[in-house]
Order: structure tokens, then sequence, then C-alpha cells
């Protein structure tokens, strides 16, 4: 038979375990967190968006420099990506919306291939200017969180307003009438 200790240590180990994970199972509900899509961010200052150049699909280059003086959305997306795919229409209708507006969209795909990114483009019929950032450059300077990622870049090539996640018609309109 075991000496009247050992339970006694036994017990107070398991009375402190106890209490201990009490202890951490309130700090996690305490947690604030809130419901649905989290994913917007406005950048604690706006901050310039990075300088960047990518070959895009049709074979032409574009610069990040070509869109000075108006504002610019970059999104941030992959051809395996399911919420690119439920938002890459409403890309596409806002490009054609705002297009004339002076908004240039364009697309950068992240970790692709471009046989998908060409299959991809295709079948939304995207008309705004896309890209592969096969060398990740432009992804390492944005920092996106994954895809998608969408950022808004006003007149002045500052960074307003970033999302994560999926976005809608009605948050692409709503960022961009603010840098209109």
């Amino acid at each position: 038979m075991l000496n009247p200790g050992f339970y006694r240590l036994v017990f107070i180990l398991g009375l402190t375990g106890l209490v201990g994970a009490l202890v951490i199972a309130a700090l996690l509900i305490a947690q604030p967190f809130s419901s649905g899509d989290s994913g917007s961010r406005l950048p604690q200052s706006p901050q310039p968006a990075p300088a960047f150049s990518l070959t895009l699909l049709d074979g032409g280059s574009l610069k990040s420099q070509d869109h000075q003086g108006k504002p610019l959305v970059v999104n941030f997306f992959a051809s395996w990506c399911l919420p690119c795919h439920v938002e890459a229409p409403a890309l596409e209708k806002i490009a054609r919306e705002y297009g004339p507006k002076g908004v240039a969209v364009l697309g950068i795909a992240i970790d692709d291939t471009e046989d998908k990114l060409r299959e991809f483009v295709g079948k939304h019929g995207l008309s705004f200017p896309v890209g592969l950032d096969d060398g990740k450059a432009i992804q390492q300077a944005f920092g996106p969180y994954g895809v998608p990622t969408t950022y808004f870049i006003d007149r002045g090539g500052m960074i307003r307003y970033f999302h994560s996640g999926a976005v809608t018609e009605e948050l692409l309109r709503h960022e961009l009438d603010k840098l209109l």
C-alpha cells in the first residue's frame, strides 16, 4: 500500500492542473472575437504601395507606376483557391463598371502555374490585366495573409484598405467610391 503522502501529492497536482485548465479556459472565452468574415482591415496608417513590375499573361508587362494618379485594386489570388473562384465575377464586373471612372483592377496569381492561371482567366472571362508572380517578389513586398487578398490603393499610391478573403461587389463599390 502506498503512503498517504503520495495520495496527497497526486491530489494537489490534480487540483493544480484543474485550476490551471480553468484559468486558461476563462482567458480563451474572454478573448474578443467577431463572427463572419473579419478579414477586412484598414492599415494602421496609410502606407505607400510597393513598386512592382509584373509580366502579364498576354505577354505585356505592367509597372505599378503605370497607374499613378488613379485608384488601383490589386487582387492576389490562385486558380486552386475556391474563394478566388467565387470573387472573380465580382472583380470582373467592377473592373468593367469602374474602368471608365479611371479605376484599374489588377490580378496577381501566386503559388500557381501559368497553365492553370490561363484556365482560370478563361473560365471567368477576366478582361483586366492578370499576371503570375512566379518569383514571389510582389507577394513578399505586399505581404498578403493568403489568397484571396485585395488591396485598395488611392491616386497618390497609398494603400488605404485591404481585405483578406473573397470580396463582394458591395465591398468593392464601397471602397472604390471612397477613393474616387
